[in-house]
């Protein structure tokens, strides 16, 4: 009888670690077959018109809808009311709708460098941005809102900066 030492039992057994990177890349390859098959045959959403569903093309000129004046404005405590006044009147003023929206809200924070952390800043900016959310729904209600922070603002104050633009479709009030 043969005998077989411990090592040679060890080795005996089928190594397939060699197999890992190409079982990986084959894995890799039929992932991008999927992915590639599912973005060749994605349906065209416009119907043009005359086709056989009847369906007609609408265009929208976004030159119509954005509007390239924004206003910025800063606040040493949070004032509604002057908020809407002094959107309403810039609106006004730069001959946009009154029904169009505020898309995109920018809040800056102030802080003194020499004195202060940009922290400050922020927690000023995020404070202003939850009233804003509380109580502004319907002047704010449609915006995005960003938060960031300058020490070419005052501290203690904000400055907002908001972009406006109008609803498709929508008429003027």
């Amino acid at each position: 009888m043969r005998r077989v030492s411990p090592a040679a039992l060890l080795n005996e057994g089928e190594d397939v670690t060699n197999q890992a990177g190409w079982m990986y890349a084959d894995l890799f390859l039929a992932l991008m077959v999927i992915f590639l098959a599912t973005i060749s045959f994605v349906p065209q959403l416009t119907q043009l018109p005359g086709n056989s569903l009847g369906a007609k093309s609408v265009t929208i000129q976004l030159k119509d809808l954005n509007y390239s004046a924004g206003l910025v404005t800063d606040y040493k405590i949070f004032d509604l009311k002057a908020i809407s006044t002094d959107v309403t009147s810039f609106k006004k003023k730069q001959g946009i709708p009154t029904n169009a929206d505020i898309i995109y809200t920018q809040i800056v924070g102030g802080y003194d460098s020499q004195k202060e952390s940009a922290n400050t800043g922020t927690v000023n900016a995020i404070s202003f941005s939850l009233k804003l959310k509380d109580k502004g729904q319907s002047i704010f209600g449609r915006s995005a809102i960003s938060i960031s922070t300058s020490d070419q603002i005052p501290s203690g104050s904000v400055a907002l900066r908001m972009t406006f633009a109008s609803t498709p479709g929508a008429t003027s009030k």
